[in-house]
């Protein structure tokens, strides 16, 4: 039989379209595959690694704006990674109570600011931990609560209202900053001017 006689063999038009888009397909993922990333530094290297290893993030929350601000941040933050976010209220006992005293309002604020949070970081589509602690120095119950589980970073909303000269941070944020054991985030952003 001569070369490029009928062979007996019959292409489907459907066939041949699918093959060529295979084809292309490959070519393309190929292409995909060897491209060379952009150059960066060992430094850039090293931030950007440091800050994709965030797989938990707590945020303290009271209930009020600023707390919420800073879940939204939080949520933000872990959002590429698919960070858990830990939603923390640590309900301060004073020293005249036990700490396993009731506080019937105090538990209610408490359930409420959580709740809330936690809509926040469901809105992200991101795991929400909840958490209520009781301690006598919140700024003491966060660190707890960070160590029990493992938080990488910590995002606390700051008053924009806050203004005292003699303690411009709080004294839950500075212990938190004190601690030296943990990342922390302060978010304080401008307070609402009087209309």
């Amino acid at each position: 039989m001569a070369i490029g006689a009928y062979s007996g063999v019959v292409l489907h038009p459907l066939g041949t379209v699918l093959a060529v888009l295979f084809a292309a397909m490959m070519a393309l993922l190929l292409l995909w595959m060897f491209r060379v990333p952009a150059a960066m530094t060992i430094e850039v290297a090293h931030a950007r690694r440091s800050v994709s290893g965030i797989a938990r993030i707590l945020v303290p929350t009271r209930g009020t704006e600023h707390d919420e601000r800073a879940t939204e941040l939080a949520c933000r933050l872990g959002q590429e990674q698919k960070s858990q976010i830990i939603i923390t209220y640590v309900v301060e006992v004073p020293l005249t109570l036990s700490l396993g005293a009731r506080m019937p309002e105090e538990e209610h604020r408490a359930e409420e600011s959580v709740r809330r949070s936690a809509e926040i970081v469901k809105v992200h589509n991101l795991e929400a931990i909840t958490r209520i602690e009781r301690d006598r120095d919140a700024g003491r119950g966060i660190l707890r609560v960070a160590g029990d589980l493992d938080a990488d970073l910590v995002v606390i909303g700051m008053d924009p209202e806050r203004s005292h000269f003699s303690d411009p941070l709080g004294r839950t944020i500075e212990t938190l900053l004190r601690s030296g054991n943990l990342e922390v985030i302060v978010d304080k952003h401008p307070a609402s001017e009087a209309a």
